[in-house]
């Protein structure tokens, strides 16, 4: 288990040491995302990712920021999500505080450069532009947009190309100061390292970080009522699909339930949705399903790309699919055979100095503690068939359907897929 200091100003340091690696990773997790912006500003958590690579007060310029790191071989990189943004580097062990340095910088005193505000506006509008000319892609963002509709969750994490224009530097700033505070933030760092070294080097870069409040989301998500279809008509080579449910929290009591439903559904070559739709009737080359978790909410899909005559096949292919899990559950050679691919993921994502990092961190964001690997493994060797199948009957439900297409379909093609989805289970 890492172990947890919290410093007298009260930035929280996770340290997970593991003297056999040569590497160190440092995480820096902020409790703050899509989810918290006004509907004014959206994209505003992401726009901020990108401009604290682009200068702070010691390291001014873009390319001075990554070649203090990428320079000593290091690995620098960010991601924004709706709850969270997080911030991450991987270096030798010998660098371990010149990347505190950079990250430190990045999160307590970037400089918003005008000049440089205006070309990252530019860059992340060809972002959400390329996004939407990649049908594979977009249809996972039209299926949020679908199930979700005027809400945080229905909206690209990028914003639009409306609101990415709008936003000012003083709404980027007021964000910025509201959100990036010791309450929000957990530095969680992992490799071949010592924790007196990680909280003297973290400790000391990291004391210009503010006090301030935990950022909560504002509204609970509600999900619209399906069944219904989404589509939208590109003259493209293929027909891809996204058919969802809202899932569930990562709070959930079912969500282990849930994790192996979706491994025997669509977790990898040998799930159903592969061997049925690839395999047997030789319909798609990218098919498979996922579920994503938040603190109040949840999704999971099934997502598949086809050739455009034959969505309609792959559909009902996969509805009846659905239907035979809600009928007969899984069998006892699946459940057993998925629980040993869940426990062994698990495990092998468990080599790598960032892996456990990101695990640490994230964790404790979620729960306020680190969840032992022992107790994840035994909470998923203790998932029972009738609990499968209780939490398909539960989240699989006529009104939850909702199915979100891309491809050369018109109004008629629309009506038929609305049929489908409306069909019963």
């Amino acid at each position: 288990m890492p172990e947890l200091i919290t410093t007298s100003a009260g930035l929280r340091i996770l340290v997970d040491e593991l003297p056999h690696t040569y590497s160190v990773s440092i995480g820096c997790f902020v409790s703050t995302g899509a989810r918290h912006e006004p509907d004014a500003h959206g994209g505003a958590a992401h726009f901020i990712e990108h401009m604290c690579f682009k200068g702070t007060r010691r390291f001014p310029t873009a390319r001075q920021i990554s070649e203090a790191i990428e320079g000593v071989g290091g690995i620098l990189n960010a991601s924004t999500s709706y709850e969270s943004t997080v911030y991450w580097a991987k270096v030798a062990t010998i660098h371990f505080d010149r990347a505190v340095e950079v990250l430190a910088e990045m999160l307590t005193c970037p400089t918003f450069d005008l000049r440089e505000l205006e070309k990252e506006r530019r860059v992340i509008i060809e972002e959400i532009r390329g996004l939407q000319d990649s049908p594979s892609d977009w249809v996972h963002e039209l299926l949020q947009q679908a199930m979700w509709g005027a809400q945080p969750l229905g909206r690209d994490i990028a914003g639009s190309v409306e609101t990415v224009t709008a936003i000012s530097r003083s709404d980027l700033t007021g964000f910025f100061q509201r959100h990036y505070n010791l309450s929000t933030t957990v530095i969680s760092v992992a490799g071949k390292i010592t924790v007196a070294q990680v909280v003297e080097s973290v400790g000391r870069a990291f004391a210009g970080l503010r006090p301030g409040h935990m950022a909560i989301p504002p509204h609970l998500p509600v999900p619209r009522r399906g069944p219904q279809v989404s589509l939208m008509s590109r003259d493209t080579e293929q027909g891809n699909f996204c058919l969802g449910v809202p899932g569930l929290s990562y709070r959930d009591p079912d969500r282990r339930a849930l994790q192996v439903l979706d491994s025997i559904l669509g977790g990898g070559m040998s799930s159903r949705l592969f061997q049925v739709l690839r395999e047997e009737n030789g319909l798609a080359y990218s098919v498979g399903s996922y579920h994503s978790e938040l603190s109040d909410a949840g999704m999971w899909v099934i997502y598949g790309s086809v050739e455009p005559e034959t969505l309609r096949d792959a559909l009902a292919i996969c509805r009846d699919m659905l239907g035979d899990l809600l009928r007969h559950g899984v069998t006892p050679n699946e459940l057993a055979m998925i629980k040993e691919q869940v426990k062994g993921g698990i495990l092998l994502s468990l080599e790598d100095t960032w892996s456990v990092a990101s695990r640490n961190g994230s964790h404790l964001l979620r729960y306020g503690h680190v969840v032992p690997v022992e107790r994840v493994v035994a909470e998923v060797e203790a998932v029972t068939a009738a609990q499968v199948l209780g939490v398909a009957r539960r989240l699989l439900r006529p009104e939850a359907m909702h199915l979100a297409v891309i491809g050369p379909y018109e109004d008629e093609d629309r009506r038929e897929l609305e049929a489908l989805v409306a069909a019963s289970l």
